[in-house]
């Protein structure tokens, strides 16, 4: 008896070790599990910017960096998942761009440029910040510059969408 109650209280510790190290996998929440999205990079300003104007959208453009780790928290708990719900398919036009990287962008008057020039046009020094455009490149809301957290984060998204629509209409 006593050996069955010590290979019982053998097989429970190794059962619950190897479920705590991952050698049973338990149910658990994957990333990996969500509907892929992914933000699309602008590379055309001039055709995104006749879209914006054709469909009457705000362009909602994200200035981010490589090496910016603040940018990918903005990007996986609030950008994606706007992207995943389609609640804003309507009304906005969702890109971002790299401000490090080194391809060639089509501006809104057909001349080629850098993110990094781009970014410099805006006054954009600090990533994320988040630029809510017309189909011109005129700013409609105010940006929002950096995390600080992401309690509120998507109101102020919200709100600033909601502004850039009503200055849409205005014009």
């Amino acid at each position: 008896m006593k050996s069955l109650k010590k290979s019982l209280t053998t097989v429970l510790i190794l059962g619950f070790a190897a479920v705590f190290t991952g050698l049973i996998n338990a149910k658990e929440y994957r990333e990996d599990e969500l509907p892929y999205v992914e933000i699309a990079e602008v590379r055309d300003l001039a055709a995104l910017g006749h879209e914006a104007n054709q469909k009457n959208k705000v362009i909602m453009l994200e200035m981010s960096a490589s090496y910016c780790g603040y940018c990918r928290t903005l990007e996986e708990e609030i950008i994606k998942p706007m992207l995943r719900s389609g609640d804003y398919n309507q009304h906005v036009l969702i890109r971002k761009m790299e401000i490090d990287s080194h391809y060639n962008l089509n501006m809104l008057n057909g001349e080629k440029s850098s993110p990094a020039e781009l970014a410099q046009k805006y006054n954009v020094y600090v990533t994320p910040t988040l630029l809510f455009l017309d189909g011109n490149g005129k700013e409609v809301s105010e940006r929002i510059l950096g995390v600080n957290s992401l309690d509120y984060y998507g109101y102020y998204v919200d709100e600033a969408l909601q502004q850039g629509q009503l200055n849409l209409k205005k014009n």
